[in-house]
């Protein structure tokens, strides 16, 4: 059992908290992960016992309590949900979801990469995952293979992101913490956290970049040797480009991965989110309209001007159009043979190495599995800022949208929302006459409505229109509330109800097609039909 400030191992038939402890899944730096059941609801759940080591820090003990609060709160389909937070014996845990599958470590161990396509997919369902996250305020700080879990068919996986927020607490504001150690792992750690710079949304970002590259190319961005040369690679050597590695992997993603890890966070995407969208639409070549900007609120949030916007999306696709990077390896990194193809640099010179004024001390906080458990490399280092430049100058707002780019875009979103719910139609065809309920197709119907309205909610529209398209868009979340009334309804075999609600959505059909039209829209409005 546990004992107040200190371990000892729990084994199957123990019990903690109230929780029955099945068997161990593994050890990080930050504690112990175990499969447990939960009494009374007898389900399995993923049970994470902190390090006393870690839960002794000052910082850490002031935030577990409320960042479990706001982790807990998260509630999207590509976030590991935690039910619950405390502490016993002077060990504070956490519960979370078990998923029942493998991990991108395990998986990466064992495929060594995966195809583009694959990759893209899996980093869009992270990059959703971690919007959610920063839309709560959290900022992961450790994004990483074995913080990723995956479940279903393979190739068709479902991803979780996990291991968040509580587990690195113990951060300040800056990506040091007060007695001058960041958390995190060297492989995938932005700059600003070597440094000691602010830290926010952008480092998941920065992180996210480098787990692409890993798994295009099948290893991490920067593989030097020892941990002062992988820092120094990450404060200012050139992102990689993951091509180099795979010849499969074509330049636009090379474009996603090299601008994903900009030296500077303004220089990135401002969202996960749009980080993924942008590698799904690099591999599919798919062109995009949607407009980037920032998901993140309190402590995640950006000092970029960017609209924010605060409800992260829940689906992969519609990916924004990928900013051309502008720090691509120099042209004198080309090997002729490699047939023209750029090189990474080879081990950093010994030189260079000497000019590092960085002093690290790894610091082991209870071992490691091997990473099963989400492991933690906790660093200590006494890295100073050697970029004293100012910070650069805030960005302008975007301007609003041209009319004719709001139609234009506008009128994507409702042809790709009439051919959703034409799919939805088809696939459910008892569901047609819309007359007796089908929680299936409702649930569908909610998605693809929902999905739209976290488009229409981009869109800026200029002055000329902007009365007009706001009272639109005010009919289109109308919509999705009557969808979300039917799934209701369903759900409950509510047939009454569930007229109802379609009744409701179809009598404002015509409603919807006069203000499409004060606007402009052609497919929208159905002239162009």
């Amino acid at each position: 059992m546990v004992e107040a400030h200190g371990w000892s191992e729990l084994s199957g038939g123990d019990e903690f908290a109230g929780y029955r402890i099945e068997n161990r899944l593994g050890r990080g730096g930050m504690g112990i992960l175990y499969l447990a059941v939960e009494p009374g609801l007898e389900r399995r759940v993923a049970l994470k016992l902190i390090a006393p080591e870690a839960a002794a820090d000052e910082v850490f003990a002031k935030r577990f309590a409320e960042e479990s609060r706001i982790a807990a709160s998260i509630e999207h389909p590509n976030v590991v949900p935690i039910y619950a937070a405390g502490e016993e014996a002077g060990v504070p845990f956490i519960a979370m979801r078990y998923v029942s599958g493998s991990d991108l470590g395990k998986r990466l161990a064992r495929d060594g990469r995966l195809q583009p396509e694959h990759a893209a997919r899996l980093i869009a369902q992270v990059g959703n995952g971690l919007d959610a996250i920063h839309a709560a305020g959290l900022v992961h700080r450790d994004v990483k293979p074995a913080n990723v879990l995956l479940s279903g068919a393979e190739g068709e996986e479902h991803a979780y992101i996990t291991d968040f927020g509580v587990a690195r607490n113990v951060a300040t504001e800056s990506g040091l913490t007060q007695t001058g150690r960041f958390v995190g792992t060297l492989d995938y750690v932005a700059p600003e956290q070597i440094s000691g710079g602010a830290v926010d949304a952008r480092v998941d970002v920065y992180a996210l970049g480098c787990l692409l590259f890993k798994l295009l190319a099948g290893e991490v961005p920067f593989p030097r040797d020892g941990e002062a040369a992988r820092l120094y690679a990450h404060l200012h050597d050139p992102p990689p480009a993951p091509s180099l590695y795979a010849p499969e992997v074509p330049m636009a993603l090379d474009d996603v991965v090299i601008r994903a890890m900009s030296k500077q966070p303004e220089d990135r995407y401002p969202s996960a989110g749009d980080l993924g969208r942008a590698a799904v639409a690099a591999v599919s070549g798919a062109a995009v309209g949607v407009p980037e900007r920032t998901v993140a609120t309190g402590a995640a949030a950006t000092r970029d001007p960017r609209t924010q916007s605060p409800e992260p999306s829940t689906e992969v696709g519609d990916p924004p159009e990928p900013t051309p990077a502008t720090n691509r390896l120099a042209p004198e990194a080309e090997s002729p043979a490699s047939g023209g193809r750029r090189r990474r640099p080879l081990v950093l010179a010994a030189g260079l190495l000497a000019a590092v004024a960085i002093v690290i001390a790894v610091i082991a906080l209870g071992g490691s599995d091997g990473g099963e458990g989400g492991e933690e490399d906790a660093i200590a280092t006494t890295a100073q800022n050697e970029e004293t430049s100012p910070k650069p100058a805030q960005k302008p707002k975007p301007e609003p949208l041209t009319r004719s780019e709001l139609i234009g875009q506008g009128d994507a979103i409702c042809e790709k929302a009439q051919a959703d719910y034409a799919a939805a139609r088809e696939r459910w065809p008892e569901a047609k006459d819309e007359l007796s309920p089908n929680a299936p197709y409702s649930a569908q119907l909610v998605k693809n409505s929902t999905k739209a309205m976290e488009r229409w909610r981009q869109l800026d529209a200029p002055a000329s229109v902007e009365p007009a398209f706001r009272e639109y868009v005010e009919s289109q979340e109308e919509v999705v509330g009557w969808d979300e009334d039917a799934l209701r309804a369903a759900e409950a075999d509510d047939a009454a109800a569930y007229l109802e609600a379609r009744d409701n959505r179809n009598d404002t059909e015509d409603n919807r097609t006069r203000m499409a039209e004060d606007v402009g829209f052609t497919v929208c409005s159905g002239s162009a039909l």
